[in-house]
């Protein structure tokens, strides 16, 4: 494995980072620095550091997309609760380490960026530049569909006064970053990075999820239906050449998690070596096994679950305990929060499901899997119908998604509206339970279904603050960036 050398930045706030710019002999700084692809090349190390710090526990990176109808939490964690209950605050320590990190990935994109033109050309280049365009959109990605109006930085000089961007001049340079990095990145990659670094395959894909987003809410430009549709059955026509397809067993995703061919963008962790990823196993888990709360299922989401190998494969609902004499099975509602769990983000090395309470570690080398091939098939699916009507190629996509998951084929004949209806449903049940990605958050934004999704809600769950609207689609920004840029506020 190459020797990377990290470059630190002096930052006042992750809005008006800038270089430590002082005449001291020896100091390494941009000027003095980038002369070599290689050195480059180790530039791209702080934005993996970035993004694996960024989705290493279940709650920093999703906290927003609590109002959806697929998750709820514990009553016990107010920052999580907020998000449920359509009332979050800019004090919430959970966005605030999201906002830094996002941003802090940005940062390090940018230096990337900006300082290639001093290094020459290269192959090397092309592939420390492809994956910083790639950070950059993805994080932006990310932002955007959280915050809408957000500040948009291309640069790396301090920015203390920056004011909000409309989304579309977000999701422009987006869209713009991914077409760079389709054609700058490897379709694959040799040596240690073999399984863990982005390729052209992760960018046409990524982009294909941005122009279905695009389509809908709040933009609502239709006309990147066919984008859409155009960029996915690329890479669903050139799968081999990224090794994608649907694993065969649904539950094989989350029991062989590390590495599978389904994985279109994953983060890689190595717990032996202190990257450790602790999004497993206690984040999901109940009480009952010290775990968290952070999440589990809301109970209608659960019950409109249609019944097969996916939804056995997804939730968790028969928990051994452990008494002085023997062991019990209890059914979730016999639990102290008495919902179903999400299995398939619980395993780790070495854990027993026989024995759940047995402690292992709260890190682990878990991957978190962050976009899916089944993904791909379900946008085009989408994209295609809505773009035109969907025809025979759309329904072969979704259906192999629904045939992998133990479903029938989806009812032939539907007009457009009702088929979309149906993929976004497919998505739901496909992606449920925080899959960063695929949320179902991101989902019920686009197609303005959150009002809907949060009548339909057991009475049990936590009450609502409000009823929500669309001024509940989106998170404010944190007040600690407000109070030193008040522009933020507006």
């Amino acid at each position: 494995m190459k020797k990377y050398v990290y470059l630190f930045f002096l930052t006042c706030s992750f809005l008006s980072c800038q270089v430590l710019d002082e005449k001291v002999k020896g100091l390494v700084t941009p000027e003095t620095y980038y002369t070599t692809a290689e050195e480059l090349e180790g530039a791209v190390v702080p934005i993996y550091n970035k993004l694996v710090n960024l989705y290493d526990r279940t709650g920093r990176v999703t906290c927003a997309m609590y109002g959806a109808d697929d998750v709820t939490t514990s009553k016990a964690l107010p920052d999580l609760v907020e998000y449920e209950v359509f009332k979050p605050t800019g004090a919430n320590a959970w966005l605030k380490y999201w906002w830094s990190n996002a941003y802090g990935g940005i940062n390090s994109a940018n230096n990337v960026i900006v300082n290639s033109s001093k290094v020459p050309d290269s192959e090397a280049k092309n592939q420390a530049l492809g994956q910083a365009y790639f950070s950059r959109a993805w994080l932006y990605f990310y932002l955007v569909r959280i915050h809408n109006k957000i500040p948009l930085i291309t640069d790396i000089t301090a920015h203390p006064d920056i004011k909000r961007s409309e989304p579309k001049e977000v999701y422009d340079l987006i869209v713009s970053d991914l077409q760079k990095a389709e054609k700058l990145l490897p379709d694959s990659w040799t040596g240690y990075r073999s399984n863990i670094a982005m390729t052209s395959g992760t960018a046409k894909s990524t982009l294909s999820l941005v122009y279905l987003t695009m389509a809908g809410y709040p933009l609502k430009d239709e006309s990147k239906y066919a984008l859409a549709a155009e960029k996915a059955k690329e890479v669903i026509d050139n799968s081999g050449k990224w090794g994608y397809k649907l694993v065969t067993n649904f539950a094989d995703l989350w029991t062989k998690q590390r590495f599978n061919d389904e994985i279109v963008f994953g983060l890689f962790y190595n717990n032996s070596n202190g990257d450790a990823n602790q999004s497993a196993p206690l984040c999901g888990a109940p009480a009952e096994y010290s775990g968290w709360d952070y999440y589990f299922a809301e109970l209608n989401f659960y019950k409109a679950f249609p019944a097969g190998a996916r939804k056995d494969a997804t939730f968790w609902t028969k928990f051994p305990i452990e008494t002085k004499d023997s062991v019990v099975i209890k059914d979730w509602t016999q639990l102290q929060q008495k919902h179903p769990y999400y299995k398939k983000y619980i395993e780790i090395d070495g854990y027993d499901w026989t024995k759940p309470w047995v402690y292992i570690d709260w890190n682990s080398s878990r991957t978190n899997v962050l976009m899916r091939y089944a993904e791909v098939l379900l946008i085009y699916a989408e994209a295609k119908a809505m773009s035109g009507a969907p025809d025979a190629t759309a329904y072969a996509a979704i259906n192999q998604v629904r045939k992998r998951a133990g479903l029938a084929d989806l009812t032939a004949g539907l007009n457009k509206e009702a088929f979309r209806d149906a993929v976004i449903a497919e998505r739901g049940w496909e992606f449920a339970g925080l899959e960063p990605n695929g949320s179902r958050w991101f989902d019920l934004v686009r197609t303005e279904g959150v009002e809907k999704a949060a009548a339909d809600r057991d009475a049990s769950e936590i009450p609502l603050s409000v009823t929500p609207t669309k001024a509940n689609y989106f998170a404010p920004i944190p007040d600690g960036e407000v109070l030193l840029n008040p522009n933020l506020a507006k």
